[in-house]
């Protein structure tokens, strides 16, 4: 009876004996399975085993190259308008001035400017030759021969005017003064017709050429010939300029 229920036993053991060389835990697996025919099932997973020994450092991950700079973001709204800044430190009180100095540098200046505009008219005066005297009136010429427009400025510059005789004798004394054609300052520009002083004024002498003024065509001015007789002419003709300084 006893061997009997040893024989499985034996039959494992002579099983493994004469098979290939196992090891031990292969022995028992193959005796559980096959030889002794035990149902076997997997039991419930084990629990987590203990936190192993901490590794070593590891190498520094390489280090990457900087980017390029990005673009410029949009302007930001205007800031807020900041407070008034402090008053600044009170300057240096300045120098006294001496009222009667600037009066003397004032009268100096003034003086400066009137010998200047003496000396222009002096210059001015000393382009006209020595002028002829009827009565009060003095007559002058440069001797230039221009237009009856241009001929009013250099007069006008020396506080002159353009010759215009009123009596027999200021008409010799700027026919004297010429020597040749020049123009009187006698126009009917304004109404046709109707000759007039440019300073104004109805004519109080006249010594018209015969049949003269006839105006015949676009003659507005008038002209001293040289035998002293007036002629009504085109201002744009070219005559020696007198000037005219008054009584």
């Amino acid at each position: 009876m006893f061997w009997f229920a040893a024989l499985p036993t034996l039959l494992c053991v002579v099983t493994v004996s004469f098979s290939e060389p196992t090891t031990c835990e292969d022995a028992q697996k193959a005796c559980s399975v096959t030889a002794c025919g035990i149902p076997v099932t997997n039991g419930t997973p084990g629990r987590d085993g203990q936190d192993g020994a901490k590794g070593e450092k590891g190498e520094p991950a390489g280090q990457w190259p900087q980017g390029l700079q990005g673009p410029p973001g949009k302007l930001g709204p205007p800031g807020s308008r900041g407070a008034p800044g402090t008053q600044g430190v009170k300057g240096l009180k300045g120098d006294h001035v001496d009222s009667s100095v600037t009066e003397t540098k004032l009268a100096n200046l003034e003086l400066r400017s009137l010998k200047v505009e003496l000396d222009r008219i002096k210059n001015e005066v000393h382009t006209f030759s020595l002028g002829k005297r009827s009565g009060k009136k003095l007559y002058v010429t440069n001797g230039e021969k221009m237009p009856f427009s241009k001929m009013k400025a250099p007069c006008a510059e020396l506080q002159a005017t353009v010759a215009t005789p009123k009596n027999i004798e200021e008409n010799k004394a700027i026919m004297d003064m010429a020597n040749e054609h020049t123009f009187l300052g006698i126009t009917d520009e304004v109404t046709e017709g109707q000759f007039v002083y440019v300073t104004g004024g109805r004519l109080t002498y006249s010594n018209w050429k015969k049949d003269e003024p006839n105006d015949f065509g676009s003659v507005d001015c008038v002209c001293l010939q040289q035998d002293g007789l007036w002629n009504d002419v085109s201002c744009s003709s070219s005559f020696v300029a007198v000037c005219e300084f008054p009584a």
